[in-house]
């Protein structure tokens, strides 16, 4: 009878603890994880999620960050794996150019890939173990890859030509690419866990966790407070965090790009994150193409002048007329592109050359187009590419030349600007070799032209000679000035964002557009071009009235002549020595490399008088 007590006790607290058990799991299982996950300004959220499922990647795909940097939307990179050698990690062309090397030019006519400095052309073959070297083959660890249209280039590569760091991280199917000679703002985790989190917030879900001693690259990888320039290699000075935000932003050692709490590190300092000291490289150094050089020249301010001679023999009758005592290069058309023959026409003379050396004036004669289709039948072909090259090299020694200058200007596609961009850079190493100065001419800076990236020339050649003219061209549906002041200084300035002004040679308008103008209903409007006397003559003569225009920089003129019963307008926006001196304000202005006239002839004598007082 007495046992009947002790068994309810005992039914009563095996239910009471199963009852309080699974309250205990319910509480553990459903109510503490909503609220381990909410934040009370503290904790955060505790979610671990993987970069693939965050950002919706494929994780079959291999991804590509560079300095901590995800890329998306570009060619993906890849490994090739093989069963008797090391996996090959490729890199595709189109991110090297962008990030990289702008030089890097897939020719496509000759199924060739290249890759240059100021010294050295660098050909490689898709599937090839062998590459070029200014001619030279050499043996490759792994070849070069085209895929869909797209090259890749191995790691052995890539590491064997820049100075970047490029690692497989199997466990994010991610490259790593990294500037190896940039100093890193480096910061050491100071707690036993850290969460790295997808954005700057205690809510955003946890990309990984790091522990006590890991180091974080924070970015940016240099404080505006802090100069590069004041930096040497392999120093270590301590930099302060951010006392505004709570989170920084940090590269995690696996490469991943994301936000940390502040207090979870010590202080920052600067140091080198790889040392690639004992890395066998391709070249004798790394390639670095983004910086550029002094041009070959003394410093001297240029003052060109472009002398017109399409045949031979009208090298002597331009002898007979002595340049004038203030110029110092002249540039005579003697080298035309020949679309037929894939070659240069030239029409040289050692005479021409011997009679302005005795002047004291350097040659640096013309190379020129006359046509897209001729232009394109030289550029977008390696082998005439190599006729032309060879045979300048041959003309400067022959003729005993001091410079090129190129002036290929008929092209109106992206793929056009590349070839051009190749065709100078393989020219460029030669002249420079020999000491002979290499300028390019250029159009002025508009929408449509952007694809031949000035900027690239800019890094190629020793000048730019931008011809300010023609603001309205032989064809132009409307009539008005050749280069009027806003224009021209307009183009300086937009030239000077992609050009240094120590490189950069100011073209001038020796030339006048007269334009007609029929009734309505006639012909509408036309143009000829004639020099500056002459045109001055003209209008003189049938009585105009000259109206100085300041915003233009111009003599205004027009005049009315009846041909045929009908009334015929005739304007001219005047170039004389007066629009000259205005120009040459821009010129002093800007303190530019030069001037450079076209063309010798057509100016009057009073603009050699205002040119001398600048170059004397």
């Amino acid at each position: 009878m007495e046992q009947k007590p002790l068994n309810s006790f005992l039914i009563s607290l095996i239910t009471t603890v199963i009852i309080v058990g699974a309250l205990a799991l319910l509480v553990w299982f459903v109510i503490i994880p909503p609220i381990r996950n909410f934040s009370f300004g503290g904790a955060g959220n505790r979610e671990i999620i993987r970069i693939h499922e965050y950002f919706d990647l494929d994780p079959e795909i291999t991804g590509l960050v560079f300095d901590g940097v995800f890329q998306q939307g570009g060619v993906a990179p890849f490994v090739e794996y093989s069963r008797t050698a090391d996996p090959v990690i490729y890199l595709p062309a189109s991110f090297l150019q962008a990030y990289i090397d702008p030089f890097l030019f897939w020719d496509n006519s000759a199924g060739v890939f290249f890759a240059s400095t100021r010294y050295e052309m660098l050909e490689f073959v898709p599937d090839s173990l062998t590459f070029a070297v200014n001619g030279a083959l050499r043996n490759l660890d792994a070849p070069l890859r085209r895929i869909n249209n797209e090259i890749f280039l191995p790691a052995s590569v890539v590491e064997g030509l820049y100075a970047l760091v490029v690692e497989y991280r199997p466990e994010y199917n991610m490259i790593i690419v990294s500037q190896a000679l940039v100093p890193y703002a480096v910061g050491i985790v100071s707690v036993n866990t850290a969460n790295v989190r997808f954005s700057p917030e205690s809510r955003a879900p946890i990309m990984t966790q790091l522990s006590q001693g890991d180091e974080v690259v924070v970015r940016p990888a240099v404080p505006q407070a802090v100069s590069m320039c004041s930096i040497a290699v392999g120093t270590a000075e301590h930099i302060p965090l951010s006392p505004t935000s709570a989170f920084v932003r940090v590269r995690t050692p696996q490469g991943l790009l994301g936000y940390m709490l502040q207090e979870d590190l010590n202080q920052t300092y600067l140091a080198h994150m790889h040392d690639i000291s004992a890395r066998q490289t391709i070249l004798p150094h790394f390639i670095d193409n983004m910086a550029h050089q002094p041009p070959n020249w003394d410093g001297t301010p240029i003052n060109l002048v472009w002398e017109v001679i399409y045949h031979r023999d009208a090298n002597a009758l331009r002898m007979q007329d002595p340049l004038h005592r203030s110029v110092n290069v002249v540039s005579p058309t003697w080298f035309r592109f020949d679309g037929e023959n894939l070659r240069i026409n030239s029409v040289a003379s050692r005479a021409y050359v011997d009679w302005a050396h005795s002047q004291g004036v350097d040659v640096w004669p013309l190379v020129f187009d006359i046509s897209q289709p001729i232009a394109r039948a030289i550029l977008m072909n390696r082998d005439a590419r190599r006729t032309v090259i060879s045979q300048l090299v041959e003309y400067v020694q022959f003729y005993n030349l001091d410079g090129i200058n190129i002036d290929i200007e008929h092209l109106f596609a992206a793929e056009e600007g590349a070839y051009k961009i190749q065709f100078l850079r393989e020219i460029a190493i030669p002249m420079r070799e020999m000491g002979v100065v290499l300028s390019a001419d250029v159009k002025v800076p508009m929408d449509w032209s952007r694809f031949y990236r000035r900027y690239l020339i800019g890094l190629t050649v020793d000048f730019v000679v931008v011809m300010t003219y023609d603001e309205h061209w032989a064809t132009s549906p409307t009539s008005g000035p050749v280069a009027s002041l806003g224009w021209v200084n307009r183009g300086i300035i937009n030239m000077l964002q992609e050009v240094p002004r120590e490189q950069l040679i100011m073209g001038l308008p020796f030339y006048n557009r007269i334009w007609r103008e029929e009734p309505l209903g006639g012909g509408g409007v036309t143009s000829r071009a004639w020099g500056m006397n002459a045109t001055r003559d003209w209008f003189d003569e049938r009585g105009v009235e000259w109206e100085w225009d300041a915003t233009v920089g111009s003599y205004y003129g027009r005049v009315t002549v009846m041909e045929d019963g009908r009334a015929i307008v005739h304007r001219v926006w005047l170039e004389c020595e007066r629009s000259i001196t205005a120009k040459m304000q821009i010129y002093t202005t800007h303190n530019l490399a030069g001037v450079a006239g076209w063309r010798r002839g057509l100016e009057s004598e009073a603009t050699w008088t205002v040119l001398e007082h600048f170059f004397r």
